[in-house]
This record gives structure tokens, sequence and C-alpha cells, in this order.
């Protein structure tokens, strides 16, 4: 078991930072990591506040070092929930994003050492809003797209998970495709595990 270190508590929820996170540092900038670290807290924290609302148990959240993770009792979660809860994670990232666009501008001539973190707090935000909205099973996107279906298509539930199945293997192969092209062994290692939860989906593996 990975160890980790409580942080804080947000709505009654422990906050757990995964310790090999801390492994980042040697891989890159302090200010980049940071950066990561913001990006991602404030997703799973925009989940979580989203299921409060809604009234599901939130067991606890943490953040790893390559994703987060808000443990949420969604059992009999009607689709239509679902969708606001995952779907307030990309939107944060989003959100941000723009935040730290307008920021990043207005203190520019005030701060000009701020300029670095604030666009990076735009690149990361824009490619964690873009990553998570990519309909992927189990990424955000992918399970939006599947919850999504089967509202539209109560009485052909079957044929609803096999066309997010068959949309999420689609997707996952031409991020591996894009992966191979520009040789980014992580975007290939997560195009290759993509691509064996969507095998699952399809229930082409047991």
């Amino acid at each position: 078991m990975i160890p980790s270190l409580k942080l804080f508590k947000f709505q009654g929820v422990p906050v757990y930072l995964k310790l090999w996170f801390l492994a980042l540092f040697f891989f890159l900038p302090p200010t980049y990591v940071v950066v990561i670290f913001i990006s991602v807290l404030f997703h799973e924290l925009s989940h979580t506040y989203v299921a409060h609302k809604l009234g599901y148990y939130v067991e606890s959240l943490y953040v790893d070092i390559f994703n987060g993770a808000a443990m949420i009792n969604m059992n009999h979660c009607p689709e239509r929930d679902s969708i606001k809860i995952i779907g307030s994670g990309p939107l944060s990232n989003l959100i941000l994003s723009i935040l730290s666009f307008i920021v990043g501008v207005s203190i520019r001539s005030i701060l000009p050492e701020s300029t670095m973190f604030f666009s990076n707090m735009v690149y990361v935000n824009l490619l964690l809003f873009i990553f998570n909205i990519l309909p992927i099973y189990p990424i955000d996107g992918g399970r939006i797209l599947k919850d999504f279906l089967f509202m539209k298509m109560r009485s052909n539930r079957s044929i609803a998970n096999d066309i997010s199945g068959w949309v999420s293997m689609l997707f996952s192969c031409v991020l591996l495709l894009f992966g191979i092209i520009n040789f980014n062994i992580l975007l290939i290692l997560f195009s290759v595990f993509f691509i064996y939860t969507s095998l699952k989906e399809l229930n082409f593996l047991k």
C-alpha cells in the first residue's frame, strides 16, 4: 500500500497526498509540480463539493502521481446526478484555466516574476480539461458519455454500453497513435490502459 499524508479535511472529508507524488520533483521544475498538485486537487474537490450538494457520501479524497480520486458512494445514483458530479471535475479545470489567465494578465506588470506560474496554470488546467472530456472510459468524459446514453436509452442499456465502449476504443486507439507518432511513452502507456478498459467494457475481457 502506497503511504499517504493527510493534508486537511474538506466538508468533513479527509484529503490525502500519496507520497510518491513527491517523486515528480525529480523530473519537473518545482513550480510545475505545485501547479499540477493545485490543479488535480481542485478537480477532486469539485467532485466532492457537488457530491455533497446532491447528498452523496464521500469517504476520502487523494492526489496521486498520475491522477486523483474522490471516493464517492454512488450506489443507486441516477445518471442525471452522476453526470453533474463527474462533469464538475473537468469544468473546474476550465474555470481555473480562465481565472489563471485573467489574473496572470492583470498582475503581469506588477509581478512579472509570476508570469510563468500563471502561464503553467492556464496550460495544465486546459490540458486536464481537454483530456478529461475525451469520451474514453474510465476517465470523466467516458463515464459522462456512458451515463448520458443510459439516461437516453433506458430500454436498451446493453446497446448504450456497446456504443460507449466502441467510442472509448476508437478514441483510445487515436490517442495511442498520437502517442506513438510523438514518441510520448506516458501517453502510450495510458492509451494501452484505456484500450484494456474499453475491451472490458465491451465484455471482450473478463
